[in-house]
C-alpha cells in the first residue's frame, strides 16, 4: 500500500466512524423519548376519578372532620398491610401530627384522606360521609396538600400557584401567597407573580419552592391542610420561616402533619404514633411526649422520632 492510499484509508475511516458515534447518541435520546412516551401513555390511559353514570354527593363546603373507621390498605403486589385496622377521628379545626418510622403507614394516611387511594377494608369518612360518595372536585377543593417532593413547572409563579384551579381571582391568589410567604420574595422582583420559573422551580431555594406549594394548597381556601414531610429538604432557617407561615395558614383549619422533624410539633395539639401500620399511641401532644420521654414534656429536648416510636411500641406491648 502506498503512502497516499494509507492516508486516504485513515481519512475515510474517520469519516465512517463519525456517523456511528452519532447513532450511539441517537440511541440514548431514543431511550429517553421512549421512557417519556410510556409515562405519558400511563397518564393518558389512567382511569378517570369521575366514573361515568355514577352519582356523587355534592358539598359546597367541607368542615374538615376526618374519620378512619377500621381502615386497612395494602399496596398492589404486597402481602403485608400498609395500614391495619386503623381507627381515629379528627374533629373540625383540630391539629394532629402523625409520627412513625419509614414504612409505618404515615403517608398512606395522607393519601387515603385525599382520596388518592381507597381503603381495601373499612371506611374513610369526611364530614361523616364516606369519602367515595363525595364528588372528587369537592374533595379536592376541601383539602390542600403539601408533599415532600414539590412539583413546579416551567411557567410563571402565578401559573404554578393556580395550577389545576379554574378562574382563580387575584384576591384569592394574593391571600394564599401572603399566608404562605410567597409575597415576601416575589415583591423583590420587578416581574412579580409573572416571574417565569424554570423546570422544577430552577433558580428558587428549597424554602421558596415549598412556599409556592403551600400557596397552591391554600388558593382554594380549603378546610383541611395535609402536610407530608413538607420540611424534609429544608435547612433550619427555611424550616423556621415555613413553620411561621404554616402557623398562620392553619388557623381555623384542620391540620394533619406527617413529619420526622420534632420542631414541627409546635403546630399541633395531638400526636398519633404509627408502627407497622397500626396506631400504638394517640393522645394530646404534651401528654404523649411526656409518656414517651419519661416525663420530659419539652419538644426541643425530646429524642428523635425513631426513638419515640420505639417507646410508644414498648408502651403498647406492656
Amino acid at each position: 500500500m502506498t503512502m497516499g492510499a494509507l492516508i486516504a484509508a485513515v481519512i475515510l475511516t474517520g469519516r465512517a466512524m463519525a456517523p456511528l458515534g452519532q447513532v450511539a447518541a441517537l440511541l440514548g435520546r431514543a431511550s429517553g423519548a421512549l421512557s417519556s412516551y410510556k409515562a405519558l401513555d400511563d397518564l393518558m390511559s389512567a382511569r378517570s376519578e369521575i366514573e361515568p353514570g355514577r352519582s356523587y354527593l355534592r358539598r359546597e363546603r367541607l368542615s374538615g372532620k376526618i374519620e378512619f373507621r377500621a381502615a386497612s390498605f395494602s399496596y398492589p403486589g404486597q402481602k403485608s398491610r400498609a395500614l391495619d385496622n386503623v381507627s381515629f377521628t379528627i374533629d373540625e379545626g383540630e391539629k394532629v401530627a402523625v409520627l412513625g418510622r419509614n414504612g409505618s403507614g404515615k403517608s398512606t394516611i395522607i393519601r387515603l384522606a385525599l382520596g388518592v387511594y381507597e381503603p381495601s377494608e373499612g371506611q374513610v369518612l369526611i364530614d361523616d360521609t364516606d369519602l367515595r360518595q363525595l364528588h372528587p372536585e369537592d374533595l379536592r377543593k376541601g383539602a390542600g396538600a403539601v408533599l415532600q417532593d414539590v412539583c413546579l413547572f416551567s411557567g410563571t409563579i402565578r401559573d404554578n400557584i393556580s395550577l389545576g384551579v379554574a378562574g382563580v381571582c387575584d384576591a384569592d391568589l394574593l391571600d394564599a401567597a401572603k399566608l404562605a410567604g410567597v409575597h415576601e420574595f416575589v415583591g423583590a422582583t420587578g416581574a412579580g407573580y409573572d416571574q417565569r420559573l424554570g423546570e422544577r422551580g430552577e433558580g428558587l431555594s428549597g424554602g421558596q419552592r415549598q412556599a409556592i406549594a403551600l400557596a397552591r394548597a391554600l388558593v382554594t381556601r380549603p378546610s383541611t391542610l395535609l402536610l407530608d414531610e413538607a420540611t424534609s429538604n429544608l435547612d433550619a432557617q427555611a424550616e423556621a420561616r415555613l413553620i411561621a407561615n404554616l402557623s398562620r395558614a392553619a388557623e381555623g383549619r384542620t391540620l394533619i402533619l406527617v413529619t420526622h422533624r420534632l420542631s414541627m410539633l409546635q403546630l399541633v395539639d395531638r400526636v398519633i404514633v404509627l408502627d407497622q401500620g397500626r396506631i400504638v399511641l394517640d393522645g394530646p401532644r404534651d401528654e404523649a411526649l411526656r409518656t414517651m420521654t419519661g416525663g420530659d414534656r419539652r419538644i426541643e429536648s425530646a429524642p428523635n422520632v425513631r426513638e419515640l416510636t420505639r417507646a410508644a411500641r414498648r408502651i403498647e406491648a406492656a
